[in-house]
């Protein structure tokens, strides 16, 4: 399920979300769940060239923020599907 509301729209904290984890490298921009040093994230990645990749929040109260050469990054996999709902 997603965690935390920095997604929000897209989806909310608790829907659920289909990941393919075979899926382990940024091939395209897209919404993936990967990890950086010991925190792990759902984020929309964004390949810029000469700068990295950008992990993009869709709730704009977030910063975006860069993933840059060296650091302890893993994708472990991209998001395919969500199921979002809403509380009443």
């Amino acid at each position: 399920t997603g965690f935390g509301d920095s997604m929000r729209p897209l989806y909310n904290p608790g829907d659920p979300l289909l990941v393919d984890r075979g899926i382990t490298t940024v091939e395209f921009d897209a919404v993936y769940f990967f990890r950086v040093e010991h925190e792990g994230f759902i984020k929309r990645l964004q390949r810029v060239p000469g700068e990295g990749v950008v992990a993009l929040s869709e709730n704009k109260a977030y910063r975006d923020w860069t993933i840059r050469a060296g650091m302890d990054f893993e994708v472990l996999g991209r998001v395919l599907k969500i199921w979002r709902g809403e509380e009443f």
